[in-house]
């Protein structure tokens, strides 16, 4: 049976006025061209409501978008802040919630593993290229390459099998401080963490960059097979009992 993925969705406001609930197609063609069923989860205001959702599913990506609210980590907003609409924002920390009771696999792109370093008590660089030392990273609509140096005791490494790897990067945000309980799984040479995993719980990696852009890359492929692995074995615990 093909897992079923849940996949976060954007909201925000069209240039008409009016609000709307949408999704990349890459991410969809990402899951489907792998054998996964995705479903967009659209932006719930209460818990209750992810419930029925989540009864279905087999793990969650979480995926990109506009930035956090930088008062989440006690800052005020950089003038190159572009703030993810404020229902988006809250359904990302209730659905991250729902799903961590659930053990459900999780997968993080972008926003995803920004969201995962806050919801732990993390920070963010605001504007990572304004900060002495730090490499250029890239930003939405600007895409550049960099390496990335891998942790060899993290589940990257273990399915990579390299020390190092480079990345597309296209992001102006960045974590700043780790959040509490996660493995800093790739690093960029200006310390900049690219991926982390959730130390103590079944399946969680989240990365910087942006696979789903680049569906036919060894890299790309390796990681979407390793978190719907996880998706069909929690599928199967659940049917066992």
């Amino acid at each position: 049976m093909a897992p079923c993925i849940g996949v976060s969705m954007n909201y925000n406001l069209t240039d008409e006025g009016p609000e709307r609930a949408y999704l990349n197609g890459e991410y969809l063609d990402f899951l489907l061209d792998s054998g996964a069923l995705p479903f967009p989860i659209c932006p719930a205001k209460n818990p209750d409501q992810l419930d029925a959702a989540l009864d279905h599913l087999d793990g969650i990506l979480f995926t990109g978008g506009l930035d956090l609210d930088p008062s989440l980590w006690q800052e005020k907003p950089h003038p190159k802040t572009k703030l993810l609409h404020a229902r988006r924002q809250q359904f990302e920390f209730m659905l991250y919630e729902a799903v961590q009771k659930r053990r459900l696999p999780i997968m993080g792109i972008c926003l995803g593993i920004q969201m995962i370093n806050v919801a732990h008590g993390g920070s963010l660089y605001q504007h990572v290229s304004e900060f002495p030392g730090k490499i250029d990273h890239g930003q939405e609509g600007r895409s550049t390459e960099h390496k990335v140096t891998l942790d060899r005791g993290s589940r990257l490494f273990s399915l990579l099998k390299t020390d190092n790897l480079t990345v597309a990067s296209c992001h102006h945000q960045g974590i700043n401080r780790l959040g509490n309980g996660l493995l800093a799984a790739a690093v960029a040479d200006d310390g900049v963490v690219e991926a982390v995993e959730r130390v103590e719980y079944p399946f969680l990696m989240a990365v910087q960059w942006h696979p789903e852009r680049y569906p036919d890359s060894p890299i790309s492929r390796t990681i979407l097979e390793a978190f719907l692995s996880a998706a069909k074995s929690f599928r199967t615990k659940v049917l066992q009992n």
